[in-house]
């Protein structure tokens, strides 16, 4: 039986993305390490700032499994009406994702502001009256990265990302079935012959990256390469080695970064997918980190940064601190779901999403 890139390894992948985000986060700085009194043994200061910088792979590989599942779906939905799925469907499909999305992002924008209400500066941040409650109201959907209006968090801004995501793919992926993999030349030229926002040139490669390889079935040629798990697993930990260091090596990175960040989360979503998978314990904590990657992605910055910063560094050494920071994060978004589950949320959502 072909082997196929599931769900469950796209919320492991994600699990491991989270990670990424967090130690990033953490330790991107050398100020930060330094000003906190980081203990980062056995590692020296430049490896272990190599290894957090490159923590930020996690945003485009978020980007590229969303273009890569929004595809998939697309595909499975042709083939089971063995017939193109009509533009006007796809975008129908494409509001109802929105939406969802959208609804989540509000409920924990919510639980942030019930919960933390009293650390805010509410009317310094927004102003006063009508242009206050706008304000809020734009932050509470999301949308204040697309707006440039302000946020209680500045890391939401890859809200401003996912929307474009949720809309841009059906577009990419009709051209996809045009061009093939020819298509990726467009993921080439276009960031470097037309004036992009920064965070769409940084990724639009990577989201059409994603396309590409939904429609050529790259993860299932990869996974067809009949090899060990022993020599799979060697080859798998230097190849991602490999991405670290070219990555972060100062000219790629920030001249040719667009290019090679989508390489990376490929190679980065095979090594969980075909490697971490085989090892049951790790795979089922990646998978439980991956359904709570949203959550812990728009909360965690409250934690380490925000509000908690002086507890959070306070364990000193490096891998107490990232402890702390993920098991805090990852508890607030368990109780969320929870609370969102007992109250009803996601039936509400289930049944609103079937309108679309």
């Amino acid at each position: 039986m072909k082997r196929e890139f599931t769900k469950e390894d796209t919320l492991l992948v994600k699990g491991m993305a989270v990670l990424c985000l967090l130690f990033y986060h953490l330790f991107e700085h050398y100020e930060r390490v330094s000003v906190m009194q980081v203990d980062y043994r056995p590692f020296s200061i430049d490896t272990f700032l190599l290894l957090s910088g490159f923590g930020n792979i996690c945003v485009a590989v978020f980007a590229f499994l969303s273009a890569y599942g929004i595809v998939k779906g697309i595909m499975a939905a042709e083939e089971k009406a063995d017939m193109p799925t009509p533009m006007q469907a796809l975008y129908k499909q494409a509001v109802g994702r929105y939406l969802k999305l959208t609804a989540h992002f509000s409920a924990m924008f919510i639980s942030v502001n019930i919960l933390w209400f009293y650390k805010f500066n509410y009317m310094g941040l927004y102003g006063y009256g009508w242009q206050g409650i706008l304000y809020g109201l734009v932050d509470a959907l999301g949308l204040a990265g697309t707006y440039k209006t302000p946020t209680i968090n500045q890391t939401w801004w890859y809200m401003e990302l996912a929307i474009l995501i949720i809309f841009l793919t059906p577009l990419l992926d009709y051209a996809a079935k045009k061009m093939g993999n020819y298509i990726i030349l467009l993921g080439v030229l276009l960031p470097v012959t037309l004036t992009l926002n920064p965070d769409v040139k940084r990724y639009y490669f990577v989201v059409l990256f994603g396309v590409a390889a939904a429609r050529g079935s790259w993860f299932e040629k990869l996974f067809a390469i009949k090899i060990s798990g022993a020599i799979q697993g060697i080859c798998g930990v230097l190849l991602l080695a490999v991405c670290v260091v070219v990555r972060q090596n100062y000219v790629i990175y920030h001249e040719f970064g667009y290019l090679v960040d989508a390489p990376v989360a490929l190679v980065f979503s095979w090594f969980g997918a075909g490697v971490l998978s085989r090892l049951a314990g790790i795979r089922k904590a990646l998978c439980c980190l991956g359904r709570h990657s949203m959550n812990i992605y728009f909360v965690h910055t409250f934690f380490y940064m925000a509000i908690y910063q002086e507890f959070i560094y306070s364990f000193r050494y490096a891998g107490l601190i990232f402890a702390v920071l993920l098991i805090c994060s990852l508890a607030y978004s368990m109780v969320l779901e929870g609370i969102k589950k007992r109250i009803g949320f996601n039936r509400l959502l289930a049944f609103t999403g079937r309108m679309f």
